[in-house]
């Protein structure tokens, strides 16, 4: 039998595809493989974060001097009556024993309040003196402490460490004040389906104390209006954490009608020293 050595093609190992297919293929592979990660990691982190024990929470937060950050002591008046009606949500919430509300209120413009690790909650006068009666703080205190009952600063915390984690395999920096005092309070991110939750325990905490839900929605048509006046390459500080569309009004009556809650009632005002406190 006779073989033959045939001549191999110049070409063989060229291919046919143009090198920009090939580069965008190769890619949105690339960008698609880092965004499946990511979600993977963000979900898995969130989900094991919750399943850490509050007291090992709070001694993370413990870590870190968070009343630094507050100006309780100068405007005390104003941080007790704050205290006062924390607790009393936390009461109406049915917190577990081990999980106590701490205040910090801001003298600070800045229009915004957040939520953190060990159930610190952060108040800030920008936002406050806009609220015009206690129905409407009640709202925006019982949204936050849901945050707190719900463990979401440290499944956000667990969620945001883990695709740190991957972009930084992945050859990406991670954010090094992660766990700093900075990253403590200004990186935790909670997702629509976490304000969600918060939005309707904030619901139900009016319907405990009040018998109806007057004065909730008015807190989200506070940040409409600002949002709209405000210059979109600047937004607030509470906008950036805090989905907010017409969809969280229309909630209010939506949840009051299947609920056969009363969407109206006699508002409580503010105490007289609340307006004097912000001087």
């Amino acid at each position: 039998m006779q073989y033959e050595n045939p001549q191999i093609p110049e070409d063989i190992n060229t291919s046919k595809e143009n090198p920009l297919k090939e580069f965008s293929t190769l890619l949105i592979g690339s960008i698609a493989l880092v965004i499946l990660v990511s979600l993977v990691l963000s979900v898995g982190g969130s989900w094991l974060a919750g399943l850490i024990p509050y007291n090992a929470e709070k001694k993370v937060a413990g870590l870190y001097d968070v009343s630094a950050h507050d100006d309780n002591k100068e405007h005390q008046q104003i941080t007790e009556y704050l205290q006062q009606l924390a607790d009393k949500i936390s009461k109406t919430q049915n917190l577990p024993e081990e999980i106590k509300i701490k205040i910090h209120y801001m003298h600070s413009d800045t229009m915004n309040a957040f939520a953190t690790l060990g159930g610190n909650v952060f108040m800030f006068k920008g936002l406050l003196e806009k609220l015009p009666n206690e129905n409407t703080l009640v709202t925006l205190l019982g949204h936050e402490i849901a945050h707190v009952k719900y463990r979401h600063p440290i499944k956000s915390l667990g969620s945001g460490i883990a695709v740190s984690i991957a972009m930084t395999t992945l050859g990406r920096s991670a954010d090094s004040q992660i766990l700093g005092d900075t990253g403590l309070l200004s990186t935790l991110h909670f997702s629509r389906e976490m304000e969600k939750q918060s939005d309707l325990e904030a619901m139900n905490t009016l319907q405990a104390l009040y018998g109806h839900l007057n004065g909730g929605a008015e807190l989200f048509r506070i940040f409409h209006n600002e949002r709209a006046a405000m210059d979109s390459k600047a937004p607030a500080e509470f906008f950036s954490t805090h989905p907010l569309d017409e969809k969280r009004i229309q909630s209010f009556s939506n949840t009051a009608k299947e609920k056969g809650w009363a969407e109206t009632g006699t508002l409580t005002p503010l105490p007289d020293f609340y307006r004097n406190a912000f001087n």
